[in-house]
């Protein structure tokens, strides 16, 4: 029997006959049953992933007078642009990670989700604040900023306040370190200053564990890994070599990002991400 109760349409001859007075048979009155319980999405995951980690900088419009410079053309991407890919990675069910969580894997053996991915921004550009945090928000999306330290309240660039803010919407802070150097050119005692107090100022300001450091403009040699890795970084990240594989494991101070340049097409967008 449904769930409900029979009420007649003729009253009290209703239950005699179907066909005495016009009478309809019993109508059933429908009441639905709602379930609060909700059964959780598993996330499937494997050992033998390939994560895209993708590499911005600006996310901004530019002006006529930006546009003439093809630094600036290079470096930034429009926010119609930067939304067009989130939405595209979340409608197609990627899952969006901190670069600190894809290190972990490496380190400890972990498998990652089949589809995961990772977003990560470069130098500290306060348009990540004003343009890129409302659209990562809108799609429930995670990123990572490697930070230059000195940046900070610089014009143009985030502010402590920004920082603490992105904190609280699942955004992370790495290191980029205090002044965007390349370290490959850089004295012992000036590449430990890089490192070490970059690592410092991030973590005494934003109260975080800093684990990353990624190689201005992704230069690095032998020295500067070593370097890295006696300042405390559990990782660092290059510039190019594709998606971050289990192998990957074996040299966690080269580890590779996917750079997104402001030319960088929707379709070639897609195709560097169906690389991962």
């Amino acid at each position: 029997m449904l769930v409900g109760e029979l009420v007649p349409k003729c009253g009290r001859i209703a239950l005699l006959s179907v066909t005495l007075a016009g009478c309809s048979a019993p109508q059933p009155v429908r009441r639905e049953i709602v379930s609060h319980e909700t059964t959780p999405r598993l996330t499937p995951m494997t050992h033998q992933y390939a994560v895209p980690v993708l590499m911005y900088h600006r996310i901004a419009n530019l002006s006529p007078a930006e546009q003439r410079n093809q630094l600036l053309r290079d470096l930034t991407v429009s926010p119609h642009d930067f939304e067009e890919q989130v939405s595209y990675l979340k409608e197609n069910d990627y899952i969006f990670l901190q670069v600190s969580e894809v290190e972990k894997a490496l380190r400890d053996g972990q498998p990652l989700p089949e589809k995961a991915i990772a977003i990560t921004m470069d130098d500290g550009y306060r348009d990540n604040f004003t343009e890129a945090l409302p659209i990562l928000t809108k799609y429930s999306a995670k990123a990572t900023i490697f930070m230059v330290t000195n940046n900070f309240e610089a014009k143009e660039r985030l502010s402590w306040a920004d920082a603490r803010q992105m904190l609280r919407e699942k955004m992370s802070f790495q290191s980029h370190t205090v002044s965007h150097p390349d370290l490959t050119t850089l004295n012992p005692e000036r590449l430990d200053f890089e490192l070490i107090e970059s690592k410092r100022v991030l973590e005494s300001g934003l109260g975080t564990k800093v684990t990353s450091v990624a190689y201005p403009a992704g230069a690095f040699n032998r020295a500067v890994s070593k370097a890295s890795e006696k300042a405390g970084y559990l990782a660092a990240w290059k510039k190019g070599g594709g998606p971050v594989y289990p192998v990957n494991a074996t040299t966690p101070y080269e580890l590779p990002r996917i750079r997104i340049h402001g030319k960088t097409d929707f379709e070639k967008f897609k195709r560097r991400v169906a690389n991962g």
